[in-house]
C-alpha cells in the first residue's frame, strides 16, 4: 500500500518478499513531477534476512578473521535498524501530510506540475440496448477506464463587466475560484468561448467597461490558466462561439492547446450553433487532435481521437436524425436540458449511441432559477409570485439534485453556474437618465449593480445563479440554505465522499450493464 505525500510526490510503500526475504520499507516514486506519469524508479534496496553463516577452516588467522566477521555483521544490524527507523518516521510523516491534504485544497505543489505532453488520453465507447456508453480515460500508461466529469460552467465575470470570455482567465479570479473547486471535488469546468489574441474575432473579447478590471489575454494566459487547473487536478473543456472565423478559431485552439494534459476536449459552439460549419468545424477538431497526440487521422476512428469532441446544445442533441447528420466528428453529445437526464430513462436505444453530457443545469434542483440570502421574508416559497427568492426556498430541490447527481449514469454533469453576475440582470436605467443608474446617483454602468429584486430588472434569475454570491471586494460569499448549510457545502459532501482515484482524481466509474427493460424511445 503507497501514501502518497508532499510536494515530491513521493510514495511510502511496503513490500513483502517470499520467504527467507524480510519485509521492508521503500520508496517507490508514483508520479514524476515533472513528466505527470508513473515513475517505475525505486530507491529501495531488497534486504535479505538470512542468519549468517560462519565457515572458515581454523588457522592462525582464525580468530582474526572470526572478530571481523563479527564485526561486520555487528555494522549491518545497527544500519538495518537505523533504516527500519527512518523508515517509521517515513511513515509517520507520510500520514500526517495526508491528513494534512485531506483539510486543505490542493496545491500546486502537492499535486504535480503540468506540461503540454499527451499524458492524458480520452476515447470513448458506444452504448447500446444492453450496455451503457462509456467516457474512458488513461493516465500515462494505465490502462482505460470509465470516468465522469463532474463540475461547473465557468464564466466568472465580475461587477461592471459586460458578458465577456476573457475573465476566465484573469489570474486573479481563476486562482481564487480553482484551488476552491479542487476542495469542493469538482474534476472538469466548462468553457463559453476564449480570448487570447488570435480566438478575439470569434468571441466575446471587448474592451472593459467603465469600473471593470479586466486584462487582455495572452496565449500564455491560457496555458498558465490550464497549469493551474491541471495541478488540482481538473480538466477542462474548451471552446469557442458561433462567429466570424470560426473554423480558423478550432484550427488554433487545437494546435496551441489540444495536447495539453488539462485539455479534456472541446465544444462546439453554444447552445447558438453554426450548422453551416459544423462538421467541418468538428473535423478540424478530430484531425487537430490526432495530430497533436501522435495519431493518424485518416485511420483514427473519432471514438480514438484522444480529445472529447462535442457540443452544448439544446433539445435537438437526443434525436437520431440530427446526430446521423452532424455526429461524423463528435464523439460525445453535451446538451441543456434542464432536467434530470440519464441513460436509465433517456436514451436512443436504435442507435449505437455515444457518451452525453449535461452541459448546464441550474440549483432548483436541474431547473433554472437564481437566489439570494439578502431577500425579504416569502414563506410561500412561491418562485414566480417572490420578488426576491430566499436561497433557503430552494434548499430541498438542491439536496435531491444532488442526491440525484451521486447514481446518475451519464458521462458528464456540469452545474450553472459557480459564481453570480451582474450582467445578467438588465437593471434598469431609471428615468431615462445615464447618470441614475438603478436608483443610484452619478452611476453610468448598470453593470456595476446587482439585480437584488425582480423589480431591479428582468434577470433576477439568470444574474443570481450561483452557487456563490460575489462581495464588493470580490470575496465569494456562500449561499445558505439554513441549518448552516450551504449549496456548496451539500455539494462538497457529495462529491467528496469517495477519496480520489488513480492519478489523484476523482470521477473513476464502475461499468454498469443497461437493464433492456430500461429502454425507452428518443425524447
Amino acid at each position: 500500500n503507497c501514501l502518497v505525500h508532499g510536494s515530491s510526490t513521493f510514495g511510502l510503500c511496503a513490500t513483502v518478499m517470499p520467504a527467507p526475504q524480510q519485509r521492508v520499507a521503500e520508496y517507490i516514486h508514483v508520479d514524476d513531477a515533472e513528466s505527470g506519469e508513473p515513475s517505475t524508479a525505486t530507491g529501495s534496496r531488497e534486504v535479505v534476512g538470512r542468519p549468517w553463516i560462519l565457515s572458515w577452516r581454523m588457522s592462525a588467522s582464525g580468530p582474526v578473521v572470526l572478530g571481523l566477521l563479527i564485526a561486520g555483521a555487528l555494522i549491518a544490524a545497527a544500519l538495518e535498524v537505523g533504516r527500519s527507523v527512518r523508515a517509521r518516521q517515513a511513515r509517520m510523516a507520510a500520514e500526517g501530510l495526508r491528513q494534512q491534504k485531506s483539510e486543505v485544497p490542493p496545491s500546486p505543489a502537492s499535486m504535480g506540475a503540468s506540461a503540454n505532453g499527451a499524458r492524458t488520453e480520452w476515447r470513448v465507447v458506444r452504448g447500446d440496448a444492453h450496455n451503457y456508453p462509456q467516457l474512458q480515460l488513461r493516465l500515462g500508461s494505465s490502462e482505460f477506464a470509465p470516468f465522469q466529469l463532474r463540475g461547473f460552467d465557468y464564466s466568472p465575470i465580475s461587477k461592471c463587466c459586460g458578458n465577456n470570455d476573457a475573465s476566465t482567465f484573469q489570474k486573479r479570479l481563476y486562482t481564487r475560484d480553482i484551488p476552491r473547486m479542487a476542495a469542493m471535488g469538482v474534476n472538469a469546468i466548462k468553457l463559453y468561448g476564449m480570448c487570447d489574441g488570435v480566438l478575439d474575432k470569434s468571441n466575446l473579447c471587448p474592451p472593459p467597461e467603465p469600473g471593470c478590471e479586466r486584462q487582455p489575454v495572452t496565449v500564455a494566459d491560457v496555458r498558465a490558466f490550464l497549469d493551474l487547473c491541471y495541478s488540482h487536478r481538473i480538466f477542462v473543456l474548451l471552446a469557442s462561439r458561433a462567429g466570424p472565423g470560426d473554423l480558423e478559431a478550432y484550427s488554433h485552439i487545437v494546435a496551441t492547446y489540444g495536447a495539453h494534459s488539462a485539455v479534456a476536449g472541446v465544444i462546439l459552439f453554444d447552445e447558438t450553433l453554426d450548422l453551416s460549419n459544423f462538421n467541418a468545424a468538428a473535423k478540424i477538431l478530430h484531425e487537430g487532435f490526432c495530430k497533436v497526440l501522435g495519431k493518424d487521422p485518416s485511420t483514427t476512428p473519432v471514438e480514438e481521437a484522444g480529445r472529447i469532441i462535442t457540443t452544448a446544445a439544446q433539445m435537438q442533441i437526443p434525436q437520431s436524425d440530427f446526430q446521423s447528420k452532424y455526429g461524423q466528428y463528435v464523439n460525445g453529445w453535451g446538451f441543456d436540458p434542464y432536467s434530470e437526464w440519464q441513460y436509465t430513462e433517456n436514451f436512443l436505444p436504435d442507435v449505437p449511441f455515444k457518451p452525453y453530457f449535461i452541459m448546464e443545469n441550474g440549483i432548483n434542483g436541474a431547473f433554472n432559477a437564481g437566489c439570494r440570502d439578502d431577500c425579504p421574508p416569502c414563506p410561500t416559497c412561491d418562485l414566480q409570485a417572490c420578488k426576491c427568492i430566499p436561497c433557503s426556498c430552494l434548499a430541498k430541490p438542491w439536496r435531491e439534485y444532488v442526491e440525484w447527481m451521486s447514481t446518475a449514469r451519464i458521462a458528464g454533469l456540469f452545474i450553472f453556474e459557480w459564481t453570480d453576475e451582474n450582467w445578467k440582470g438588465g437593471v434598469k436605467i431609471v428615468g431615462g437618465n445615464t447618470a441614475n443608474v438603478g436608483g443610484v446617483p452619478g452611476e453610468t454602468n448598470a453593470f456595476c449593480l446587482q439585480t437584488k429584486t425582480k423589480d431591479d430588472g428582468p434577470g433576477f434569475n439568470e444574474a443570481n445563479h450561483g452557487l456563490f454570491a460575489v462581495a464588493e471586494d470580490g470575496q465569494l460569499v456562500p449561499k445558505s440554505m439554513g441549518g448552516g448549510e450551504t449549496l456548496a457545502s451539500v455539494l462538497r459532501q457529495s462529491w467528496t465522499n469517495e477519496e480520489p482515484g488513480l492519478g489523484g482524481f476523482r470521477g473513476w466509474q464502475s461499468v454498469a450493464k443497461l437493464p433492456i427493460a430500461a429502454a425507452t424511445k428518443p425524447l
